[in-house]
């Protein structure tokens, strides 16, 4: 119950006094434990409440007609949330080990931080190990006050999450540590708005189209022309002609496109005169023994032309791929509809007409520190997805916040194109400043914000973290009382 309480303070709900409630009570659980063993598992159970709530929107995928899986849906969720809740089950079986196995870590302060450390690399762990999911890192509860957010740009969401803990888990060290953590909290506010300097809108014009089209009658093969048709009436509308380029979302287009194909020719009427279209696809090649299909951003120019793809890297696990697949082979007709193909690496495009920018595609924009591309600092994050399949819950508002902490450590703006919402312009400190809500059909016109300079997290990635962690031991430790 305390870990479910915990996830009512993440978006879209931001229930702060729960967050509160429920590290307070993950630490009492551990500090109470009899040993590591039993602090293993109270912090499973405290993750299992916790994941089960704040993943209970990956059911609704399973229900979206034909909803051939449907009865699958809370059972793959439920051990979902068994195995996210083995991360700050083993935070609290080894800080309580390390505890108990050293008498320098004991002491009220001491134990607190202990814990808090290793819930922060347990966190680090999650998004990483068997291809990671860093959904709803701790530090996600701060995002209804943007000011508070601007320490990932320093240390990243990982180690803003180790701050938070700390802060959250003040009460169990008393009124003083209370106050500190108010007075720490006031101030990190104050700083991170005293930075956000505003930045000038010195981009280019672009269009972001938000079609809403219901995931179950995405790819009916009856409505296909009307749903291209309808991308290209919103792509058309008055302004087009003063547009650098036209941004449509993840597998915008229903089918699967082909170079020289016929729906290129309808899809280059989106294409403004001097400018590009930048596409969510399902693509494939012409080229022989090249057999598949991956799920890919197109640039298409006017001449219907594709001159520019990004094949997304980082695979949603089951949804997008089967783990496997090829030693499965023999049994691939009883596990899944098919696999998208890898991508080999992000990319930073550089296009006539734009700055250059690195593409995220829909569930990669949730890994910290890998969106940008090696070749050079991109001027911008282009994220195109769909969350359509996750009708109004709260998946698509905390994808949307995984996006804006993406953008306030790279430093870079962010133009997000989500087929039924939430699309959005986001600047270099995280500020939603234009937005289409969800199940909302329209275009989203709007300069592309300035960028900042690059910031610690974007030259150093999760070594600030590291960094703030020893920092932290350092003051805590050097010292034996």
């Amino acid at each position: 119950m305390a870990g479910a309480l915990a996830a009512l303070a993440m978006p879209p709900l931001y229930w702060l006094p729960l967050a509160v409630i429920g590290i307070v009570a993950f630490v009492w659980l551990w500090q109470t434990a009899p040993g590591p063993r039993a602090a293993f598992v109270r912090g499973l159970a405290w993750g299992f409440g916790h994941f089960a709530v704040g993943s209970y929107w990956i059911v609704e995928a399973f229900f979206v007609p034909p909803a051939d899986y449907a009865p699958l849906g809370v059972p793959i969720v439920t051990g979902l949330a068994l195995v996210l809740g083995f991360f700050p089950g083993l935070a609290a079986g080894v800080a309580r080990w390390l505890v108990g196995r050293w008498p320098r870590f004991d002491g009220r302060y001491r134990r607190v931080l202990v814990l808090a450390l290793a819930w922060t690399a347990a966190e680090w762990l999650r998004g990483h190990v068997f291809t990671g999911f860093p959904w709803n890192p701790l530090a996600h509860v701060w995002a209804f006050a943007t000011p508070l957010l601007q320490g990932a740009a320093v240390v990243g969401v990982y180690g803003l999450g180790l701050l938070s803990f700390l802060v959250l888990a003040a009460p169990v060290l008393g009124w003083r540590a209370s106050i500190a953590a108010l007075v720490a909290l006031g101030l990190g506010g104050l700083a991170g708005q005293w930075l956000m300097v505003p930045l000038p809108d010195a981009g280019p014009m672009l269009r972001i189209v938000q079609p809403n089209t219901p995931q179950a009658e995405k790819f009916r093969p009856e409505l296909v022309e009307q749903h291209l048709a309808k991308l290209v009436e919103l792509s058309r509308q008055p302004g087009f002609d003063g547009l650098a380029a036209v941004i449509w979302p993840e597998t915008a287009p229903p089918l699967v496109i082909a170079p020289g194909g016929e729906a290129l020719a309808i899809m280059a009427r989106a294409v403004p005169p001097n400018g590009l279209l930048l596409t969510g696809a399902a693509r494939t090649t012409n080229r022989p023994r090249e057999d598949g299909v991956w799920n890919s951003l197109l640039v298409v120019d006017r001449a219907a032309a594709i001159v520019a793809t990004y094949d997304k890297v980082h695979l949603v696990p089951l949804g997008e791929y089967i783990p496997f697949r090829r030693q499965l082979a023999p049994v691939s007709g009883l596990i899944g509809r098919g696999s998208f193909e890898e991508g080999d690496s992000r990319v930073t495009l550089a296009l006539e007409g734009l700055p250059p920018f690195s593409p995220v595609i829909c569930y990669e924009v949730i890994f910290p520190g890998a969106v940008t591309g090696p070749a050079g600092r991109p001027r911008w994050l282009l994220n195109i997805t769909n969350d359509a399949w996750f009708g109004v819950s709260s998946g698509p508002f905390q994808h949307l916040t995984s996006a804006r902490l993406r953008s306030i450590e790279e430093g870079l703006p962010m133009m997000r194109a989500a087929n039924t919402g939430i699309s959005a312009v986001i600047d270099a400190y995280g500020q939603v400043v234009a937005s289409l809500g969800m199940e909302q059909t329209g275009v989203l016109d709007h300069r592309l914000p300035g960028a900042r300079d690059m910031t610690p997290y974007g030259r150093w990635g999760d070594w600030t973290t590291l960094a703030l962690g020893l920092l932290l031991a350092a003051v805590f430790f050097v010292r034996q009382k």
